[in-house]
């Protein structure tokens, strides 16, 4: 077939010019002595390192890094959020200025997409918030119900759905019940008065597999005065019916409440040090009690896989519902009194009376609904297979916020003379359907062209608009495009392969954009992303290595605005940008036991007509580290996460409210290192069916650097920062019966 040639030529070209990154090991090394040097687990038909933080999988067609559910188990805290679970892997940045584990974390980053800008899924479904599609980390699921992560680097064919799959994917999977059947009790203590206890149990009963837990944890967090106190349900049943069809159902519930920051300045934390966060007095806006969080969250599905007539078939059906009651001063870092004072309006909007020292703020809340389904269908037709499929989704939201004298409880009114500053309700409608093609065009090579057509409508329903003045608003706006992709993979070996990939990306405007626009709004974001790469996987290496470049027709950047109701963030067309850099990651064994891993990436991103670069995106990040573990005995980790320097800003607002593109609030690179150690055996005492105990240390050396840029002080106009938490020890103990 000579059409073919160039194609796979090309491929291996493009192999050969990724594998040049860093030099492969001789694949034919002795098999005996291979099988001893690693154990592997396999993942989709792939053989990944359980010793590595992550690893590149071979039949992967994108930059992909698996995180193993042991690693996840060895190397973090039960009670770690599931932000911790990816932070090591390349390209990854966490903020959690409260600790590992504690309260929420204050941005996470890929490539240089912050949240919102790339996809979480939860066994294939995707999820965020309303509004933006951002994601509260501490308000869905510890790590102790997950068995794996992945992180898809890349936009995917046309079966990769969800709302911004340019900016890569993180698909989490929660863990099957046990083959043999327990009750685990575990329990948590550690720095700054952190406490956790739970009880996990794994039953089955005929062909059903039922995995179910429940937990609490309360702590102080690192920083000052913010308390963190969180209760989590979780049910996993399987049930086999057949020889082809099982059925699934997950159900997780969360409740969790915490004092929220906003930051420190530069001077609060050299006067204060850097635990630096609320405090006790009510007479200022920092006081904790006016500054608090309550959410609560539930994920539920059913899902069935089965065949018929040639067709594997594989649906969810799932609830979602979120809820933020929040109650926060008007600047909660700002500790002068002086800056205190409330002003109280009528009906009419007409000013009453004041209190010059009572402590002005806010309350809110803010939840909402999400109702959906997602249909996958595939089959051997031809010299290939073919996937097709769908998701739709049904978004209910509702949010409203009151101001308040704090000092007194009373509300206040506006000077608009309505009792809120904003009440709305508003809809998302997203509708994905798709069809790809894995295509074995010749011995080792496929080719998937794919095509996915992705329509959002958003709509608005405002009884009070956020607009000045407030006013009521009734608007829609319907974002559509076609995706397509297409994708070479090449199995150059049984133990190296390479792939190539083109496609087209979307992202509808925020909700944000209508609630101060109306129906006119900004052009959704379009991509086209390019990326070529090279996987390579014995018993005892295992290497991966890409290059990438996203170019956007339209990028949506935030900023900041006064709409009446104090400053929002909102979003504004800066023309275009472009992403790029290059990745890697490798895992090799010393022994069955021990390995060392490491990862490097330099990214870039920057605006189009210039040299401004896109806030939040590290020049570079990198990680290295030891892992040494067996299924009994001995097992611990110690682990080094670099994060290069920033910029916290790209953009800022001038007196005329005409958007101003240039960086300010640089950041410079930090390093982190964590540690665990620990022993678990498959028989404890009593006659129980195993335990473990382990010792995790975060920023094991204590180190102090900024982290990430918070923003502004309201009246001072002082920039704000999040630092890294400082050394935290935890004691984990788990005993099967």
């Amino acid at each position: 077939m000579p059409l073919l040639l160039p194609a796979r030529l090309s491929v291996r070209r493009l192999a050969a010019a990724a594998a040049a990154l860093a030099v492969l090991p001789c694949a034919h090394a002795d098999e005996a002595r291979r099988a001893q040097t690693l154990e592997a687990v396999s993942v989709s038909g792939n053989s990944v390192n359980t010793l590595a933080p992550s690893a590149a999988p071979l039949d992967a067609s994108q930059p992909t890094s698996v995180i193993d559910e042991r690693f996840i188990r060895d190397a973090l805290r039960f009670n770690a959020n599931f932000d911790d679970i990816i932070k090591y892997a390349p390209s990854m940045t966490v903020t959690s200025p409260e600790g590992t584990g504690l309260g929420k974390s204050e941005g996470i980053s890929l490539r240089g997409f912050q949240d919102g800008q790339f996809n979480i899924t939860f066994d294939g479904i995707p999820f965020g918030d309303a509004s933006d599609l951002h994601h509260t980390t501490s308000a869905y699921f510890s790590n102790h119900v997950l068995g794996q992560a992945q992180i898809d680097r890349g936009p995917g064919g046309g079966a990769s759905i969800g709302n911004a799959t340019f900016g890569g994917t993180v698909a989490l999977r929660t863990r099957d019940p046990a083959s043999i059947d327990g009750i685990t009790p575990y329990f948590t203590a550690g720095s700054w008065n952190t406490r956790a206890a739970g009880l996990s149990v794994d039953r089955n009963f005929g062909e059903t597999g039922v995995f179910a837990e429940v937990s609490k944890e309360s702590s102080d967090t690192f920083l000052a005065k913010t308390r963190d106190d969180r209760k989590h349900l979780f049910l996993k049943t399987v049930s086999q019916l057949g020889d082809d069809t099982t059925l699934s159902f997950v159900s997780s519930i969360n409740r969790e409440s915490q004092n929220t920051v906003q930051g420190a300045t530069l001077d609060q934390i050299a006067q204060s040090g850097w635990r630096f966060g609320l405090g006790d007095d009510p007479a200022l806006q920092t006081y904790t009690g006016y500054n608090g969080a309550t959410y609560r969250s539930s994920f539920s599905y059913v899902g069935i896989s089965s065949k018929l007539g040639g067709w594997s078939i594989d649906n969810k059906v799932y609830f979602n519902d979120f809820d933020h009651a929040s109650s926060k001063t008007t600047d909660p870092t700002d500790t002068d009194p002086a800056h205190n004072g409330v002003q109280f309006y009528d009906a009419n909007g007409k000013k009453t009376s004041k209190a010059a020292s009572d402590v002005p703020g806010k309350q809110a809340d803010n939840g909402f609904h999400a109702y959906g389904d997602v249909l996958r269908l595939a089959r051997d037709a031809g010299p290939g297979r073919l996937q097709i499929g769908a998701w739709v989704e049904r978004n209910d939201d509702a949010r409203w916020q009151t101001p308040v004298d704090f000092s007194t409880g009373a509300a206040t009114g506006t000077k608009y003379g309505f009792a809120d500053n904003y009440r709305l309700k508003d809809t998302t409608d997203t509708f994905q359907p798709y069809v790809q093609y894995d295509w074995k065009a010749a011995d080792g090579v496929t080719v998937s062209p794919g095509l996915r057509y992705s329509s959002v409508r958003r709509g608005i329903d405002a009884e009070l608009n956020k607009s000045t003045p407030p006013a009521p608003l009734k608007a829609s706006a319907t974002y559509d495009a076609w995706l397509p992709s297409i994708s070479v993979h090449d199995k150059l070996s049984h133990h190296w392969s390479a792939y190539a990939q083109v496609a087209k990306g979307f992202l509808a405007p925020p909700i944000n954009v209508i609630q101060l626009n109306g129906a006119r709004g900004l052009a959704p974001e379009l991509t086209t992303n390019v990326q070529v790469g090279t996987a390579y996987a014995t018993s005892g290496f295992n290497f991966g290595a890409d290059v990438y470049h996203i170019d956007f027709g339209n990028y949506i950047s935030q900023t900041m605005v006064d709409t009446g109701a104090g400053s929002e963030s909102v979003y504004v067309n800066a023309g275009g940008a472009v992403y790029k850099g290059i990745e890697f990651e490798g895992t090799y064994a010393f022994t069955r036991q021990l390995s060392v891993y490491a990862n490097a990436s330099l990214n870039q991103a920057t605006y189009k007509g210039g040299t401004v670069r896109v806030a939040g995106t590290p020049r570079a990040t990198a990680a290295i580290g030891l892992i040494y573990g067996d299924k009994q005995g001995v097992f611990g980790s110690l682990m080094t996460k670099m994060v290069g320097a920033q910029y916290g800003l790209d953009n800022t607002t001038d007196a005329k409210g005409n958007t101003v593109f240039a960086n300010s609030q640089r950041l410079g690179g930090y390093s982190s290192v964590d540690a665990a150690l620990g022993y678990r055996a498959d028989q404890g005492p009593w006659g129980t069916k195993g335990f473990s105990v382990s010792l995790d240390v975060n920023n094991l050396f204590n180190a102090r650097k900024l982290t990430a840029f918070a923003g502004n002080q309201s009246v001072s106009g002082a920039p704000l920062y999040f630092g890294l938490p400082g050394r935290g020890a935890f004691v984990d103990m788990a005993v099967k019966f």
